[in-house]
C-alpha cells in the first residue's frame, strides 16, 4: 500500500460532472468513518509530478470531508490521517480490472462523442457480465451501471444506461452512427428498424396485394401503367415527387425523427421532369373520358405540370387548391423568413364529370400520424379531395401511393382504389392500413 498527500490527486477537468446523491454520499461517508476503507483509490502518475484520479472519486470525496472535519480513517487495520490516501497505480492492476477501470474513466471524460461514450458503456457492460458470469454472480442490470454512471438509480437513468447499449449495437448503421446526438441517433434507429418490418411485410405479401376491392401493386408505377388497359379510372388523386430537392432536406419536416436522407426517391428537377413526361401520359390514357384528376405539386412545378397535363387532354383550374396546415413549422430561410404552412394540388378535368359538392380551393388539415414516409399527406386531406369527385363504386387511382392513405380515404367513400408504390417500405405500411380496413378480407395474390 502507498499512502500519499490527498492534495496531490486532482480530477481531470474533462470528466464529466457528476450529480452526488447527498444521502447515500453521507451514508459512505459514515460507512467509512465506522468500517474502514475498504479499496483504495485508483490514479495514474499525472506529468506534474502529482497523480490523477482514475477510479473512486466518490471516496476521495467522502476522505476529504472527514479530513475537513478533523477526522480520521482505517485501512487494512492501520489508522490513517494528516490527510492521506491509500493509493494503487492502475499500471499494478490485474490487466482485466485495469481494462475495466479505464473504461470507467473514458465513459466519464466531457469531451466523448456520444457514439464513443455508448460504446464505451456497452464494453463495461459486456466485462462486468463476464466477471459476473466467472465468479458465479447474477449479472449486472442497467439500473447498477446508472447508479455507477450516471450518479442516480432512478427508472430514468437506467432507461437512458439501456438506450446506450441499444445503440451500441446499433452503430454499423449509418443512419444511427452519423446521427448529431443520442436522442437523434435513437430515433433515427427506431425508423430504420420500423422500415425494416415493414418492408418485410411487402416482401411477404408478394408484388401484388389483393384486399377486398382495393388492390396495391409493388411495382415501377409507369412501367404498371404501361400494362394496364385504358380508360379504366374514374379519378386519379396522387402525391408524385416534388422535383424541389427534398432528398436534400433532412427529416421530411421533423416528422419522421430521421436525419438527412429520409426522402428514399430522387427528388431533382432534372428527374422530377423526365418522371413527369413519362407518367402523366400514362396516367391521361388510364382515365376514362369523364374523369377528374388531382395532383400534389410544389409551387415551382405548377405551371410545367399544367402544360404536361393540358398537353395531355385535360382542362387545368388556373390557380392550384392549396393544403393550408396549421401546425407546419419548417422555415426555409429560419432566420430571415416566414414558416411555410401550405402545399399546392393541381385540379383537372376531361368529359363531363360532374363534381359532388362545390368546395373552396383552400383545406384547411393538420397532419395525422406519421407512420414513416417523409411526404406522407392525412387521410383526411385526400377524402377531403376524393369526396369532391368520387360516388360509391368509382374507380380511383393512386400511381404514387406511398403509405398508402388513398386506400383508407377512398374506401370511407365506397370506391375501388388501386395504389402503385415501387418502394418496398411505403408498400409495407400501405400494406398494413389495408389490412385494418373495417370489413375488407385481406388475401395475397403473387403475379407470375
Amino acid at each position: 500500500m502507498k499512502l500519499v498527500p490527498e492534495h496531490l490527486i486532482t480530477v481531470a477537468d474533462n470528466r464529466q460532472r457528476k450529480e452526488f446523491d447527498e444521502g447515500k454520499m453521507q451514508e459512505l461517508k459514515s460507512s467509512i468513518e465506522e468500517r474502514g476503507l475498504l479499496s483504495p483509490i485508483v490514479v495514474r502518475k499525472h506529468i506534474s509530478g502529482g497523480y490523477e484520479l482514475v477510479a473512486g472519486e466518490r471516496r476521495l470525496r467522502s476522505l476529504r470531508e472527514i479530513y475537513d472535519f478533523g477526522g480520521s480513517v482505517k485501512f487494512e487495520g492501520m489508522r490513517i490521517e494528516d490527510r492521506t490516501v491509500p493509493i494503487v497505480n492502475l499500471g499494478d492492476l490485474p490487466a482485466l480490472e485495469a481494462k475495466e477501470l479505464e473504461l470507467e474513466e473514458n465513459i466519464r471524460r466531457s469531451d466523448l462523442t456520444w457514439q464513443e461514450r455508448v460504446a464505451a458503456e456497452a464494453e463495461l457492460m459486456q466485462l462486468r457480465s463476464e466477471k459476473a458470469a466467472r465468479d458465479g454472480q447474477p449479472a449486472p442490470k442497467p439500473i447498477d451501471l446508472a447508479e455507477e454512471l450516471r450518479g442516480k438509480s432512478t427508472i430514468g437513468a437506467a432507461n437512458s444506461v439501456r438506450e446506450s447499449l441499444i445503440l451500441a449495437n446499433n452503430l454499423h448503421r449509418p443512419e444511427v452512427k452519423n446521427a448529431k446526438t443520442q436522442t437523434e441517433a435513437f430515433k433515427a434507429m427506431k425508423r430504420v428498424e420500423e422500415a425494416e418490418r415493414n418492408a418485410a411485410v411487402a416482401a411477404k405479401m408478394g408484388k401484388e396485394h389483393l384486399s377486398g376491392q382495393h388492390r396495391l401493386v409493388q411495382a415501377n408505377c409507369v412501367d404498371w401503367m404501361a400494362s394496364q388497359p385504358a380508360c379504366s379510372f374514374d379519378v386519379i388523386c396522387s402525391d408524385p415527387p416534388y422535383g424541389m430537392g427534398a432528398d436534400e432536406f433532412g427529416d421530411g419536416g421533423g416528422r419522421t425523427g430521421g436525419s438527412t436522407g429520409d426522402h428514399f426517391y430522387d427528388d431533382s428537377t432534372e428527374s422530377w421532369l423526365e418522371l413527369m413526361a413519362a407518367a402523366i401520359p400514362e396516367i391521361s390514357r388510364l382515365a376514362k373520358q369523364d374523369a377528374h384528376l388531382y395532383l400534389f405539386c410544389d409551387f415551382d412545378k405548377f405551371h410545367g405540370l399544367k402544360k404536361f397535363v393540358e398537353t395531355n387532354g385535360w382542362k387545368v383550374f388556373r390557380t392550384p387548391l392549396i393544403w393550408f396546415k396549421p401546425s407546419a413549422f419548417r422555415a426555409p430561410w429560419p432566420e430571415k423568413g416566414p414558416q411555410r404552412k401550405y402545399e399546392c394540388i393541381l385540379y383537372a378535368v376531361r368529359g363531363e364529370l360532374k363534381s359532388t359538392i362545390l368546395a373552396g380551393d383552400v383545406i384547411q388539415c393538420p397532419p395525422d400520424e406519421n407512420l414513416g414516409h417523409p411526404a406522407q399527406k392525412p387521410v383526411p386531406l385526400i377524402a377531403e379531395l376524393l369526396r369532391r369527385s368520387v360516388r360509391p363504386g368509382m374507380a380511383v387511382l393512386d400511381p404514387f401511393c406511398g403509405s398508402g392513405p388513398i386506400f383508407e380515404a377512398g374506401h370511407s367513400l365506397s370506391a375501388i382504389v388501386t395504389g402503385v408504390e415501387q418502394d418496398p417500405t411505403a408498400c409495407g405500411i400501405a400494406a398494413g392500413r389495408l389490412a385494418k380496413l373495417s370489413g375488407v378480407t385481406t388475401h395475397l395474390e403473387i403475379k407470375s
